[in-house]
């Protein structure tokens, strides 16, 4: 078999500014249509939402990006636990890989996707790094805004147990 292809599809530096944003206060926040809009106290709308692309035939990944929006302000004001400045951000890493099947079908392949570190088998002929989810901290809560199980489209976990077994899982405590 021929050596494994790498690629990898993460947020660009654009995206990285303006998640980055999310560092200050908001005055409101929403997840509609698949995106995660946050209001800025200060001004301004930080939107993030889903890049879909095809790496090669048969090998499509989505990745989490994010754009600032200047003169967006139409969200509802909302108290939340990131109102005030000092909010962290974590932007995370998803790894996804491409196996043939030759037992379903001479040309047929599957696409598996795990967390960073896992081990990825020997069988797969491509990989590619992408960026699925960012988590949010403040004294007072958290967040995690990830790719979800519909394509194309974000979620906002907000339970403090499943977002604390999300950053677990991803070394992250």
């Amino acid at each position: 078999m021929g050596s494994l292809r790498t690629y990898s599809f993460i947020a660009d530096t654009d995206s990285l500014e303006a998640l980055r944003r999310l560092r200050r206060g908001w005055a409101g926040w929403e997840i509609a249509e698949g995106e995660f809009r946050v209001r800025l106290r200060e001004g301004g709308t930080v939107r993030a939402h889903v890049d879909s692309g095809v790496i090669e035939p048969g090998f499509e990944v989505s990745c989490l990006v994010a754009d600032f929006l200047p003169d967006q302000a139409t969200l509802p004001a909302r108290d939340s636990a990131f109102t005030s400045h000092g909010n962290d951000i974590a932007v995370f890493r998803g790894v996804t890989w491409l196996e043939p099947r030759p037992d379903l079908g001479p040309s047929h392949t599957i696409q598996y996707s795990a967390i960073p570190g896992i081990e990825i088998p020997d069988t797969a002929v491509a990989t590619c790094d992408f960026t699925d989810a960012i988590a949010v901290t403040s004294e007072e809560g958290a967040l995690v805004v990830r790719l979800a199980l519909r394509p194309g489209w974000l979620e906002v976990v907000d339970d403090a147990e499943q977002i604390g077994r999300f950053l677990a899982l991803r070394g992250f405590e």
